[in-house]
């Protein structure tokens, strides 16, 4: 058995004979999953990958386990004396130096597959959906990249500890410099140079890991950890060495081994900056594709376009959203070759390279870092500062593809309403920018001062009106519905507005609601994920919204005695165990398919704050797609929801009190369960020696 290997197994022997060693694996697991609990509730809602929140939580505490397993591969040799016997023996030192990198290595790996099982376990006994359609494919990508850190990491904690004589002044050394400065330096730049700030994971280290968590590997990247790896496990083999040299007639020989080692440190730099100057990204998209899923609304809107579709990124290269970008480019112009409709071709142009498509662009009136959606003569600008998710890119193909609409949203005022022009937690302008991209104009409407409803009205908008409306207005409404009117309410008491008499007339009774145990996101909301069998919410199964102290609806007497041409429907379209908190009634369906009657309906939901931005803004939930899909179904469009909240959206479906119990499952009880098994593993070992 050669000495590296004899060396190795003597490392990993020593390791896992300890109790140290047995707290610091679950020290890291309760570490590593806090930060993947806390990262899986601030990314709810959001597009991040699983696979990239677990990458990402494992690497934050990584380099401190290494630095705590590898504080002692050579000081504790030197500390107890051994290291003398050790080197008396006629072996290389890069044996010794290989030997103890692999042992502190392999365990690294050990701890990282041991945290994929435990989140695993979790995530599929809290949040079956979150681990749909994943396999360990997914998570190789995000292991090879967790490795190929550990590697270096094990490297440079070999290195350290060989130029330590302590265990402790190593493993306080190791983490300084693998965990704190590096972080530390770059909070620091960030301060000095916010415009160098990433998207995600601002240390260009997180950056790697959630790259290749995704399947964009970076052969620069690979190559520097390699390299750098090469490099330190070189100048620790010239540290050990120097132990060797006694008396001063070895003084040019320790002068020569330090120049060697300051000679890798710098060729080490040297190749690796080549290789990131000349380095390229591989996409895998039996990886990262998988992962992209578009919603049925975007598949629509593919399949119903025709022609070809221009898209083109006016943005550098080395602007950290250019991969996930392009990932996430081609993935649209797959799914839309799939869905049989536009040609979707897809154009990439460097400001600082591509000078003349630039300067065209330039010359059009496009900003850099912008997305230009063509099509014949039309053209729509999405500029990246407003994000380039799956609903704009969709709504951008719509008006480029699809004739113009010219319907409007007028919202009522003079009542205390929630103001579709109003910004802050407490406005509707998120929503009503929502709006404007799907081709609707939002206006405000006056029934007290307008005798009529403007023919270009597409529905109504009552959004949390507190002061009650007048009987001129209640009768200019009623006779707007009369008429096959539209009106989307958001009501926050029973009697918000006065409006319960007219609702009443139409089929629906606004009512206290008497709520059984419900599931919470902050104690005062209540998340409601039961939802009707209508285009409306049906494809939001599997998701959930959240009501503040919400409003029942029950079917009022006009639902039940009406028939025929007057048949009034009631519909419940989400509710809390039995009671229904947002309803839709419709005056005329059945009988409009025949007679061509324009059907009245009406959508009540109980939540005034719904959709305010604040409510919007905390993304845990689906209230922009339920909204939507109200106001296209009001407006005569088939309501298309994104399904699951969205087909690209992290959503686990856990309320607050199930988020406490998986952080308290993977912080505490899987990791001490996984302690107490390794401790008694450790007891039975040195039982029998």
């Amino acid at each position: 058995m050669s000495p590296m290997r004899v060396t190795m197994r003597r490392t990993i022997g020593r390791l896992i004979n300890r109790y140290s060693t047995m707290f610091i694996f679950a020290g890291f697991l309760a570490a590593a999953g806090a930060l993947f609990a806390f990262n899986l509730s601030a990314s709810e809602g959001s597009e991040v990958s699983l696979t990239a929140i677990w990458a990402v939580s494992a690497s934050a505490f990584l380099p401190v386990l290494v630095a705590l397993l590898g504080m002692d591969v050579w000081s504790g040799e030197r500390d107890s004396g051994r290291i003398e016997l050790l080197l008396s023996a006629p072996v290389r030192e890069r044996e010794y130096t290989l030997g103890k990198f692999l042992g502190v290595w392999l365990l690294a790996l050990a701890a990282i597959a041991a945290f994929l099982f435990i989140t695993l376990a979790a995530v599929s006994v809290f949040a079956p959906p979150l681990v749909a359609g994943l396999s360990f494919a997914s998570f190789v990508p995000a292991m090879l990249a967790l490795a190929l850190q550990g590697m270096l990491w094990s490297a440079l904690a070999v290195a350290v500890s060989a130029l330590c004589r302590n265990s402790i002044v190593s493993a306080i050394a190791s983490i300084t410099l693998f965990a704190a400065l590096p972080r530390v330096l770059w909070m620091a730049l960030m301060e000095w140079a916010p415009q160098g700030r990433s998207v995600f994971g601002e240390l260009p280290l997180d950056a790697h890991i959630y790259d290749m968590s995704l399947g964009l590997v970076s052969t620069g990247a690979i190559v520097g950890y390699i390299v750098f790896s090469i490099a330190a496990l070189a100048m620790s083999s010239k540290f050990v060495f120097l132990l060797r040299l006694h008396g001063k007639g070895a003084k040019g020989q320790r002068a020569l081994a330090v120049l060697a080692a300051a000679l890798a440190a710098v060729l080490a730099v040297m190749v690796v900056t080549l290789a990131m100057r000349l380095g390229i990204t591989l996409d895998l998209p039996s990886v990262s594709l998988r992962e992209t899923r578009f919603s049925a609304r975007t598949r629509n809107i593919l399949a119903e376009a025709r022609g070809e579709i221009t898209i083109t990124a006016f943005v550098s290269r080395k602007d950290p959203r250019f991969r996930p970008l392009s990932h996430f480019l081609r993935a649209l112009a797959d799914e839309a070759t799939a869905s049989g409709g536009a040609r979707v071709q897809l154009r990439y142009v460097d400001p600082k390279w591509d000078l003349g498509a630039a300067g065209r662009l330039v010359r059009a009136g496009v900003a850099e870092e912008s997305l230009v959606f063509e099509r014949a003569r039309r053209r729509e600008v999405l500029p990246l500062a407003n994000g380039y998710g799956e609903r704009l890119c969709a709504s951008a193909i719509m008006k480029v593809a699809m004739p113009p609409q010219r319907r409007s949203v007028y919202w009522t005022g003079g009542h205390g309403e929630v103001s579709f022009a109003q910004y802050g937690n407490w406005g509707m302008s998120d929503i009503a920018r929502d709006l404007a991209r799907d081709g609707y104009r939002n206006l405000s409407i006056d029934l007290a001062g307008e005798a009529q409803v403007p023919s270009d009205c597409a529905l109504i908008v009552v959004a949390g009106p507190k002061d009650e409306f007048s009987r001129v207005e209640i009768g200019r409404l009623d006779a707007y519905l009369k008429q096959g009117g539209r009106l989307l309410v958001l009501l926050g008491a029973p009697r918000a507005g006065g409006l319960e008499t007219m609702l009443s007339g139409w089929g629906m009774r606004p009512a206290a609601a008497s709520l059984p145990a419900v599931r919470t996101l902050s104690g005062s909301d209540a998340l409601v994920s039961d939802f009707g069998e209508h285009s409306i919410s049906a494809a939001l199964v599997g998701s959930q919204i959240v009501l503040e102290k919400p409003v029942a609806f029950m079917p009022s007497a006009a639902a039940q005695s009406a028939d025929g041409a007057d048949c009034i429907k009631f519909a419940p379209l989400a509710s809390i165990g039995e009671v229904c908190v947002a309803a839709l009634s419709e005056r005329g369906g059945e009988a409009g398919k025949d007679l061509a009657i324009r059907p009245t309906r009406i959508v009540a939901i109980g939540d005034e704050s719904f959709v305010m931005n604040g409510q919007l803004g905390a993304r845990a939930n689906a209230n922009r797609d339920f909204f939507l899909n109200a106001v296209a179904y009001l407006s005569g469009t088939a309501a298309v929801a994104e399904e699951g909240g969205g087909g690209n959206k992290l959503v686990s479906g856990m309320d607050r009190a199930e988020r406490a119990r998986f952080a308290g499952v993977v912080t505490g009880g899987l990791p001490a369960v996984l302690l107490a098994v390794l401790l008694a593993f450790v007891c039975a070992r040195r039982r029998r020696r």
